[in-house]
């Protein structure tokens, strides 16, 4: 069963293809990656056995970051809602979880979600995450890179989005230098404790 405004026509399409090709198109192919550091990396779809790990990294990050539309007491989410979730984007056609892993240690996840109405089916929104000791080192490059190649192979997928503070320098630079661009500028989208605001920037590549 569709959900309420979903064309059942998109789902019997890529359901066919999947079918055709063997392959379940919410998972990535699973590859090691070389960083610039000589650290080596696994990249790989998310199972619910991951859901205690996908969780201690949310917790981890959301503590530490600056750059994150949900605060840590916002983030109630229990590894039974982490199961779930993991598991209703495993039997999606159009969404990933991408993780990243050293010595079976999870330091970086990347989530796409793409849209539920016709119009907008062909595109989703990207969010990522790097545990704070692995940032600068290639791991959000070797997530955004993995699912770019997914974005390129899928038959539905069209267009990569996302927003991010426009203080997030770092996070531009590497969204840039694979192929995004500005869109927009939300002014004062951002409200900090502190009072201040922050203008956030909406970004996109295109993979067809």
């Amino acid at each position: 069963m569709t959900s309420r405004g979903y064309d059942s026509t998109i789902e019997r399409l890529m359901v066919e293809y999947s079918l055709r090709k063997g392959k379940n198109m919410s998972i990535v192919s699973a590859k090691q990656v070389r960083l610039k550091t000589g650290k080596t990396i696994d990249i790989r779809s998310a199972q619910t056995e991951d859901a205690r790990q996908v969780l201690m990294l949310a917790h981890s990050v959301m503590a530490e970051s600056a750059f994150l539309l949900t605060t840590p007491e916002e983030f109630r989410y229990t590894i039974e809602d982490e199961k779930l979730w993991i598991q209703n984007v495993c039997a999606s056609l159009a969404d990933v979880i991408i993780l990243a892993e050293n010595d079976h240690q999870l330091i970086g996840m990347l989530n796409f979600m793409h849209g539920v109405r016709k119009r907008i089916a062909h595109q989703g929104e990207l969010g990522m995450s790097v545990a704070a000791q692995w940032r600068g080192q290639g791991v959000g490059k070797a997530l955004l890179q993995s699912l770019i190649e997914w974005g390129e192979a899928h038959p539905l997928i069209e267009k990569l989005c996302l927003q991010v503070f426009a203080s997030n320098t770092r996070a531009i630079a590497l969204y840039t230098s694979l192929g995004f661009e500005q869109e927009g500028r939300l002014k004062r989208q951002i409200k900090l404790l502190d009072g201040t605001y922050v203008d956030l920037l909406a970004m996109a590549r295109f993979v067809k």
